[in-house]
This record gives C-alpha cells, structure tokens and sequence, in this order.
C-alpha cells in the first residue's frame, strides 16, 4: 500500500498546468445594487462568484449589532456579492447578522455559504437546521464540511453519515452546493479527495490556506492546488495572510506553546506588504480570496486591492515565496499540523 507521501507526489504531478493557463478573472459587472467586484467561476456549470468573500467570523466578533450592519452594507456599496460563515461562529452571533442585516433584503443578490464542523450526521443535520434559521433563508448557496484535521478525521466523518446528509442535502436544495474545507495539512484533503474519485462522487468547492508563506511549508498550493484544477472544483483561499500572524499576531489555532513575542512580524520585517499578500493569492487559480474584516478601513483595504490588481510574473511571485520562506513553518502558519507518515 502507499504511503501518503507517495500518494500526494503522484497526484501533484498528474495535474493539467493547461486548465491553470486557461484560467482568468472575468471583468467587473453591475446589478441593481450597483458595481460588483470582478468575478470567477466557483462551480463546474459556470456560476460566478466575486473574486473577494467577506470572512464571516470577524463579523461576529462585536457585540454591536450597528457595526455589523455597517460592514455589511459596506460590503454590497464596494460590490462584494459573495458571503462566508459558518455554524459555530462566535456562538452563532455571525450568522445571526447576516440573518438580519443581509438576506432579508438582499438574499437574491448574494452567494451565501456557511459551513458545518459537527462530525456526526445528526450533527450537521442540527446545524444545517440552526444555519437556516440564523441566515433566514431556506437554502444556501454553498454548505461546506468544515475544517477536516487530519486522514482519520475523514474516514470518522464519513462512517458516522456526514458526507450522506450533505448530498443529500443539496439533492433536497437545502444547499445548492456543497464542499469541504481544512486547514491542517493537505494530505487530509488529498485522502477526500481520493475515497471521492474511488465511488464516483464530486463535491463542488474546496477552502484551504494559500500565502506566500505555504509553498515553503506542507504546501496546498503545490498538492491539493493541482488535483482541484484537475477536478475542476472551486478553490476558495483563505488565511492568506495566515490568519493575522504575518503581523505577529495570535490566531484562534496558535498552540499555547507558541509564545507571541515568537510570531515574527512578517509584514513588518521584509518587503512584502498587505497589498502584495494579496495580489500573490489573486495570481493563483482560485475563485475566491475570504478574508475577514474587523474594521471598515481593512475592508476597504482589502477591495482596494482587487480594483487595483497588479498583475505578478511568475518571477514576481517566486520574489515573494522566497522572501517569506523564513518565515514559513508552524509558528507564522501555526494552524498547519505535520504528521508522521505525510
């Protein structure tokens, strides 16, 4: 039988670097709310998406309901049409908001995703069920597996009927689509990958951590990346600035033996910088960057970045890997996880 490593080599190198070729960013639009940031396909049939999502967790950081309105319509004024959540965060308060401040008037004119981490199928049923009572809708556009740690975790998932209520899920039109995300090491996501190819089943989307720092350190960008585009799945990014700890900071996954004044401010110590974070992620084949945003002036940063994208070269981007190499590993991208046998 072999082994993982042996695994994610073959399957990094059997990707088509054609369908990366082919891939590129749609041009601005409008609608009735007005401008929409340029857009990419997420699903096979040809759905577009705004190529920036606004990050559900921080919305529900504050205890202000005012602020969350704010940003949400501050969000549709700068033309994001494409919104991210998940079951469970802040207690349910991030979906809470978007239920009452964004789809009771703007429902038609969004894609709305949340995301369920329960690991049983009644689990996922009962936070499916929650999800829609918090978002006020009936459905949701895209409904994610979320954050699958490791192999085992996988296989636990799946025995336990939670792969069976997401398809059937999307067979009801509870979710229109359906997908999985993780953030721990890309041998997890190859091993879905897998037991997927092996019974003929496709889910639609993939959320993963892309940066400068990953092609350095247990890279997705260089083995799930492929697979995906092989696939044809949509690739949502997210931690492209690794959570927040590029800037030294601390993240809801930095383990307790990680000591703050450790996490080197990697924004501060090189010439990389907000925008190019960004503008690297944006050169990839993905659909979607999802941020979060704590405060109006980083969404605007971040939309900023998008409406002013500097195209990079291939030269341009391995400047930027090779900067933030040193920082790469388990205290900058302190939510990834080696294990053993990868």
């Amino acid at each position: 039988m072999e082994s993982r490593r042996e695994f994610i080599k073959k399957v990094s190198t059997a990707a088509a670097l054609s369908m990366m070729a082919d891939w590129a960013m749609a041009m601005p639009g409008s609608d009735k709310l007005g401008d929409i940031l340029p857009q990419r396909q997420l699903i096979r049939n040809g759905e577009k998406v705004t190529a920036f999502s606004l990050g559900g967790y921080h919305l529900g950081l504050t205890e202000v309901s005012e602020e969350a309105q704010r940003m949400i319509e501050r969000s549709l004024e700068l033309g994001i049409r494409f919104f991210d959540n998940a079951r469970g965060y802040n207690g349910g308060r991030s979906e809470e908001y978007m239920g009452r401040f964004l789809t009771p008037k703007y429902r038609e004119d969004i894609f709305l995703m949340t995301k369920a981490p329960a690991k049983t199928a009644e689990g996922v049923q009962k936070q499916l069920d929650e999800s829609l009572k918090a978002l006020n809708t009936d459905y949701v556009d895209l409904w994610q597996i979320h954050a699958l740690g490791s192999p085992e975790d996988v296989d636990n998932r799946i025995n336990a009927g939670v792969l069976d209520v997401f398809l059937e899920a999307k067979e009801k039109g509870k979710a229109r689509y359906i997908g999985f995300t993780g953030h721990q090491n890309p041998v997890t996501h190859l091993h879905l990958l897998e037991f997927l190819e092996k019974r003929g089943l496709e889910l639609d989307t993939c959320q993963m951590p892309l940066n400068v720092c990953d092609p350095s350190f247990e890279s997705f960008e260089k083995h799930v990346l492929p697979v995906l585009l092989k696939r044809e799945y949509g690739v949502i990014a997210m931690k492209t600035m690794a959570g927040g700890s590029m800037m030294g900071g601390r993240i809801d996954t930095t383990p307790q033996d990680i000591k703050t004044k450790d996490i080197p401010d990697v924004v501060g110590l090189s010439d990389l910088t907000l925008a190019n974070l960004h503008q690297y992620v944006y050169s990839l084949p993905v659909s979607s960057l999802c941020s979060g945003c704590r405060f109006l002036y980083e969404l605007d940063e971040n939309v900023a970045v998008l409406k002013q994208l500097k195209e990079l070269s291939e030269t341009d981007k391995q400047r930027l890997i090779a900067l933030a190499k040193p920082y790469a590993g388990m205290v900058v991208e302190n939510y990834k996880r080696v294990f053993s046998n990868s």
